[in-house]
């Protein structure tokens, strides 16, 4: 278990490793990122492994247990049948008790020597004595027989107690071990669970993105920002950069402002007209950067897009669309339907009816961290709870 610590530990170092801002260091070009990506996966699919295997040891527990439980079952039937078995060794006592003092009485011998003698020479004759004689001494042989049995069942019954409390110590200790045992996997695996600080999603996601920006002309040497900037120098065909930012759906009004909300903080703006399927829009022109898909019915955000909005500086996503209209790499204008407005609770397991969530991001980006508050980059989003009108080219 002692490597197992040592290999969590390692694990651990190289993931915090990685997570270190990169404000303390020169930023990564794409090559490197994808180094990191993959170090950070193997890292990741390490942690988890070892994960498995703490729980398989967990579970190898739980079966003894469950056979230690099965045990004790049956110790305790045993119990009550040996408790059963004491009673009527008791009764047994009790009965040969009686008949001895039946025997003591019928040949008088508690009184002494003279009734036992008065009971022999009380023969009226010789074979009567002889008799008599006989029947004293087997009488006497009977009694010492029921002492002799009287003290083997006490023999036994304090023998069947000390085994039954052998049995129970067993038993506590067997209980004891695999408690410890159990607590001792159980922390361990919550111990590999913390460490495994990358998820494999990210790793798809940064390589998705890597590539993407590798086969539209990005070099494996340049870093977000060089990349950024070739980009705003080289924008797909098309997109046409005014310098205004607009609403995503035609017309409609802001159900939930970005900030702090009674149970949660809202990390990004909520459009909506309550229209389930109508078109959502690019808040200004841009390159469709990433696409997520759900992974299964009912998955949190559904289809998801991020446009990096060339010259501007900026990306934005949209989450809850019910369907995609567009394509990674593709060029994209405000009047470009990039899906359908979905977001019903049974279509989205983080969304409680029709509407699209919009977040922005400083520069490039293709993940959900580093939210910032789209009021900082889309001009003129209007209060909670006031309708808008949003034209431009096709929209109307």
């Amino acid at each position: 278990m002692k490597m197992r610590f040592v290999s969590l530990f390692m694990v651990g170092l190289v993931l915090f490793s990685m997570a270190l801002p990169t404000s303390y260091a020169k930023e990564k070009t794409l090559n490197e990122l994808q180094a990191e990506a993959e170090a950070n996966r193997k890292a990741y699919n390490a942690a988890k492994a070892e994960k498995e295997l703490t729980e398989a040891e967990r579970n190898e527990a739980v079966v003894q247990k469950k056979q230690v439980e099965t045990e004790i079952a049956s110790i305790n039937g045993q119990i009550a049948n040996t408790e059963e078995q004491i009673k009527e060794i008791q009764k047994d006592i009790d009965k040969k008790d009686a008949q001895m003092k039946d025997i003591m009485s019928f040949v008088q011998v508690t009184n002494g020597d003279s009734n036992y003698l008065e009971y022999i020479f009380g023969a009226t004759d010789f074979t009567d004595f002889i008799y008599r004689i006989s029947v004293a001494e087997q009488l006497g042989s009977y009694n010492e027989e029921l002492i002799e049995e009287y003290n083997k069942d006490v023999d036994k019954l304090d023998k069947k107690k000390s085994e039954l409390s052998v049995k129970q110590q067993e038993l506590n200790t067997k209980q004891q071990e695999l408690a410890v045992l159990e607590a001792r996997l159980n922390q361990e695996i919550e111990t590999l669970q913390e460490g495994m600080l990358s998820k494999d999603e990210e790793y798809k996601t940064t390589i998705s993105l890597i590539n993407n920006l590798k086969a539209h002309g990005c070099s494996g040497n340049q870093t977000l920002t060089q990349c950024q900037n070739e980009k705003d120098k080289n924008r797909p065909n098309g997109i046409v950069v005014t310098g205004r930012t607009y609403m995503p759906i035609i017309e409609g009004r802001v159900t939930s402002d970005y900030g702090q909300r009674s149970s949660d903080f809202h990390t990004g703006v909520d459009f909506s007209n309550s229209v389930h399927g109508d078109a959502v829009y690019p808040v200004a022109a841009g390159e469709v950067i990433n696409i997520t898909y759900p992974k299964s019915s009912g998955a949190c955000g559904n289809h998801i897009v991020y446009v990096y909005h060339t010259g501007l500086g900026f990306t934005t996503s949209y989450w809850h669309m019910t369907s995609v209209n567009v394509s990674v790499g593709q060029g994209v204008n405000p009047d470009t339907k990039l899906g359908s407005m979905g977001g019903l609770k049974s279509e989205d397991s983080c969304s409680a009816g029709t509407h699209v969530h919009v977040n922005a991001f400083r520069g490039i980006h293709y993940n959900n961290s580093g939210r910032e508050n789209p009021h900082n980059y889309i001009t003129n989003i209007p209060g909670k709870g006031v309708r808008f009108t949003s034209y431009y080219g096709n929209r109307s």
